[in-house]
């Protein structure tokens, strides 16, 4: 009777910890949540959070209008309003979804600071992906308007029209070819908070007294001169204040949309992204955490109940958690606000492994500890 009620009680032990991993692992649950993104009340512009996403209708190559010489320079501005200092991870404001296998374009928020990313050419015309960072662009709380420049002499970097940055490198000729997005990258969730004013793309790269002028201009509203600048392919000012179409005022650039729920582009599928910071070693201490406990009750009651040995019922254990996490990992697929990660993955049946490792150490100390009070 005590061995059928400890079968018993293992037994529920492990069913509730496995529904309990289902259930963290697939909250909230939500296949069609809500875009989280507002027009700002009283003005011109968006806000932008947690799964807020704004994206073009199609892909766009922002110098396919150049009426200038300079191919294969371009310019952005962006007027913004970041609403958090620090994020758990890199934030994508801006980024150029590219339809080809190559990195995108990307213009985010790490910390409080700026950071440019995408495929650069050097001095030696070596093609690779380079980060540029300007610090403290992103300060909490105050507008800020920022200026990436990048032409074969190189690239720059400003804020509120002052220079603050060169770089010695070049974006490659396609670098701004792509889908144009905002808020929200094409895959996983590094998701932006904050305020989008106005978005200004040009096919040239602008001078330091032109992005000064830009700045004055900006503040004080002239978007009339900001429209008949030259080389501009592509103007935002989100002035439209209501619906979910956002009108390109200058060139063939695609017009934005709002969508009214909130989904992925490009869903990855175990994503093999092994890029881990503050915010990633969190969540490979709490994925290997969350299933040790299963490992161990499970590993438990295979010794309890069975007669397969502790190899056996140690791989079995193992791999039951294994194909929890696998079947976790592949619904989170169809859940927008989930990431579908290899390295989840991983944690967990390592979590279940240490989990097992645990249980094995405990029931070797206490039969050691029972011979020894045996032998004496």
């Amino acid at each position: 009777m005590t061995q059928i009620r400890a079968s018993t009680l293992l037994a529920a032990v492990c069913l509730l910890i496995w529904l309990g991993l289902l259930g963290f692992g697939l909250w909230p649950f939500n296949f069609f949540p809500r875009n989280r993104v507002e027009w700002i009340p009283n003005g011109n512009g968006l806000h932008f959070d947690r799964y807020g996403q704004v994206y073009s209708v199609s892909p766009a190559k922002f110098n396919g209008n150049s009426t200038t010489q300079d191919n294969g320079s371009y310019s952005i501005e962006i007027w913004l309003d970041p609403w958090a200092k620090t994020y758990p991870e890199v934030s994508a404001i801006l980024l150029i979804d590219n339809p080809a296998p190559r990195p995108d374009f990307a213009i985010m928020q790490s910390g409080p600071d700026l950071l440019v990313r995408g495929q650069f050419l050097d001095k030696n015309n070596k093609s690779s992906i380079h980060k540029l960072w300007m610090d403290d662009a992103c300060r909490k709380g105050a507008p800020r308007f920022i200026s990436f420049t990048s032409e074969p002499e190189g690239s720059a970097l400003y804020l509120e029209g002052v220079l603050q940055k060169r770089y010695p490198l070049v974006l490659t000729s396609d670098g701004l070819s792509g889908r144009l997005l905002l808020g929200h990258p094409p895959t996983g969730h590094q998701s932006w908070t904050g305020d989008i004013f106005a978005v200004a793309i040009y096919d040239r790269a602008l001078i330091a007294v032109e992005v000064s002028q830009h700045y004055q201009d900006w503040q004080q509203g002239r978007l009339a001169d900001l429209m008949a600048e030259k080389g501009i392919v592509a103007f935002y000012p989100f002035d439209e204040r209501s619906g979910s179409v956002i009108h390109n005022r200058v060139g063939s650039a695609p017009a934005l949309i709002t969508p009214s729920r909130f989904r992925l582009l490009h869903p990855a599928i175990l994503s093999s992204n092994l890029e881990i910071n503050l915010g990633g070693l969190q969540d490979i201490v709490v994925n290997i955490l969350g299933f040790m406990p299963f490992g161990f009750f499970t590993y438990a009651y295979l010794r309890h109940v069975g007669r397969l040995g502790k190899v056996p019922s140690a791989l079995i254990a193992i791999a039951l958690g294994g194909v929890t996490s696998l079947a976790i990992e592949l619904l989170q697929v169809f859940l927008p606000t989930r990431y579908s990660s290899l390295l989840d993955l991983i944690d967990n049946t390592l979590g279940t492994a240490l989990g097992v490792i645990a249980f094995s150490r405990l029931a070797a100390r206490k039969l050691w500890t029972e011979n020894k009070s045996y032998q004496a």
